[in-house]
């Protein structure tokens, strides 16, 4: 086969006209730049160069060889400096994969701040629920994927296996409270208990938060009375705020919607949790640029500003 070596050495003999010359330039001896070329011919079955009295030229064989190793050889050196800017943060592409609250309340800062300290960096985001996410960082469709999962109370979730090369980092626990109309009876309440909702219609949000909903009020004794369906937070509020239902919203939620003045928040008294967290692999992490946007999100997650529920 072939190899970089035997490339640099043709381009050695075409620039240089002479073994000697060519081993100079090459950091070799004449003797080992001899044999290399003999390897060479024979692995090609043909002459590459001939000798004249004005030192060596490229035959057509070498001549062929040449205009291809000029081109790996410029590819490669190309290569190797783009990989390079990567590793020094001075370019590179990170992608990453969040669900809705996420992209609207971590992702912005923390692309910022990543982008004002390596501006050479350029960032995709993709949105997705959890579970997408999580396949299109298996997929390799992206670097990091920002999911969440339920740590307590009846809608716990268990975490399910992961690759051997998958890594998690935590980076922030939030409360799911419930949203009441300020005209509801509860709404002067500290806490709720899901079991006194029952009578009430319900907004569901994503499947993913439609499925742990219908899990909580399950473990309180009833079946929600789904009203509506909608992923967009900002008409879920609207909803709750006009008296046309109640809701479960996390913390995140509320960071990248400030609430309605017409609706109340209140604890739930089983108190669920979300964990959210930054998945990636060992491979991955060991590109300076997604490690350091995983650092950044962390920043971002210990510094947001979340609203006080009373």
């Amino acid at each position: 086969m072939i190899e970089i070596k035997h490339l640099r050495l043709v381009r050695a003999l075409a620039e240089h006209g002479s073994l000697s010359a060519a081993a100079r330039a090459l950091g070799y001896s004449q003797p080992a730049v001899t044999q290399q070329l003999q390897r060479l011919e024979a692995l090609l079955e043909t002459p590459l160069i001939t000798r004249t009295t004005r030192g060596v030229h490229l035959t057509g064989a070498g001549d062929v060889l040449l205009k291809h190793a000029t081109s790996v050889l410029s590819t490669m050196s190309l290569a190797q400096a783009e990989v390079e800017a990567v590793a020094g943060l001075r370019s590179g592409r990170v992608r990453v994969a969040a669900f809705p609250s996420a992209a609207a309340t971590l992702i912005p800062p923390a692309f910022a701040a990543m982008t004002r300290e390596h501006p050479g960096i350029l960032f995709t985001l993709l949105e997705a629920l959890p579970d997408q996410a999580l396949q299109i960082l298996r997929n390799g469709d992206c670097d990091i994927a920002l999911v969440y999962r339920y740590t307590n109370g009846p809608d716990a979730t268990e975490p399910a296996p992961t690759p051997a090369d998958e890594v998690t980092t935590g980076l922030l626990e939030e409360n799911v409270h419930v949203a009441l109309p300020a005209s509801h009876p509860a709404a002067i309440r500290r806490t709720v208990r899901l079991d006194e909702l029952r009578d009430d219609h319900w907004i569901a949000g994503c499947p993913s938060c439609r499925g742990n909903l219908v899990k909580l009020c399950s473990h309180a004794g009833f079946d929600p009375n789904i009203a509506f369906d909608t992923d967009d937070y900002v008409a879920l509020q609207g909803l709750v705020a006009a008296g046309l239902g109640v809701a479960l919203v996390p913390d995140l939620m509320l960071a990248a919607v400030r609430p309605d003045p017409g609706l109340v928040l209140k604890r739930i008294s089983t108190a669920p949790m979300r964990t959210i967290r930054a998945v990636s692999s060992a491979s991955l992490l060991r590109v300076p640029g997604v490690a350091q946007t995983v650092d950044a999100l962390g920043v971002v997650a210990r510094d947001l500003d979340l609203v006080h529920v009373a």
